[in-house]
């Protein structure tokens, strides 16, 4: 059965320490939606993990008295996906792992990626600059880390899913198409495109022992009766269907958006946790109620 958790305001909320807990005694936790502008914080044994793309899952954790012994260990039973709705940026997500291995995390065989997922491009961050500076006063206040021209991109059809980065011929043709829809958009759009392919020449094989069939994946824990725990990101006022828009993510924060984005059916879902804290703070533009202007102190 699997255990959701959610962020009920504005995010911030402390969401990835409460599934570093739950994780104990988790066998999977999947990440479902969001991208690098998700950042969740973990401190354990006077270590900190700052995870963007990674489940908290994977962290370690301090153990409490009832353990057998005070040293820090990890899940080592607990196997960690970043399923379909989310869209990865394979430097920060190459990043992250390495980070983790240096701080003593297990890596091996306990992370997996779906095929499905978008791949966010380096110029997708650049376009999500141009867009913000045109905005204006208007601006949406985003990460500008490429969040929202990639899940863009994937609504008009003209993403580019991690597969296809093991079809060379064919991921050449639609990055290149995909660059040249955004030379033709924004006047100063520049970008070294031979350069960025070189690179993913090399991500292509540095993918391959992570990605997966996310579909399977989690139709066949859910079979073995194995417990997972999804991991949100964002929160529900930042939803793109339910949130303050236009000042929200892009994509659906909400249950909705973890069954998506984990093909999870309903009917597995065990509970559903949403995660607020006791003062409300947000990122970026937009209303905010708790804010006070005005107000002499």
């Amino acid at each position: 059965m699997a255990t959701i958790v959610l962020g009920a305001q504005f995010g911030d909320e402390g969401k990835g320490k409460l599934v570093d807990i739950l994780c104990e005694t988790a066998d999977v936790c999947a990440r479902s939606a969001g991208g690098t502008n998700a950042g969740h914080t973990v401190v354990a044994n006077g270590i900190t993990h700052d995870f963007h793309m990674l489940p908290s899952g994977i962290s370690s954790h301090l153990l409490t008295s009832t353990r057998p012994s005070p040293t820090c260990l990890v899940h080592p039973h607990c196997l960690n996906l970043i399923g379909s709705g989310v869209v990865v940026h394979a430097p920060s997500f190459f990043s992250e792992l390495e980070t983790a291995e240096k701080n003593g995390l297990s890596i091996a065989g306990r992370v997996f990626v779906s095929d499905r997922a978008h791949l966010v491009f380096d110029f997708h961050q650049l376009v999500d600059g141009l867009g913000e500076v045109e905005l204006g006063a208007a601006s949406i206040g985003t990460t500008r880390k490429g969040i929202g021209p990639t899940y863009a991109a994937k609504a008009s059809r003209s993403g580019i899913r991690i597969a296809e980065i093991f079809d060379w011929p064919e991921f050449e043709r639609k990055y290149r198409s995909l660059v040249h829809s955004y030379e033709k958009r924004f006047a100063n759009f520049q970008y070294d495109v031979e350069e960025e392919l070189e690179r993913y020449k090399v991500y292509r094989e540095r993918f391959r022992p992570y990605i997966t069939d996310a579909v399977l994946f989690i139709s066949k824990a859910l079979k073995e009766n194995k417990k997972v725990v999804v991991e949100g990101a964002n929160a529900l006022l930042l939803d793109i269907d339910y949130g303050t828009y236009p000042f929200v993510t892009s994509s659906s924060t909400s249950i909705g958006g973890a069954i998506a984005g984990l093909a999870l059916s309903p009917f597995k879902i065990k509970e559903i946790i949403g995660v607020v804290k006791a003062y409300t703070t947000r990122v970026g533009s937009g209303p905010f109620p708790t804010e006070l202007s005005g107000v002499r102190t």
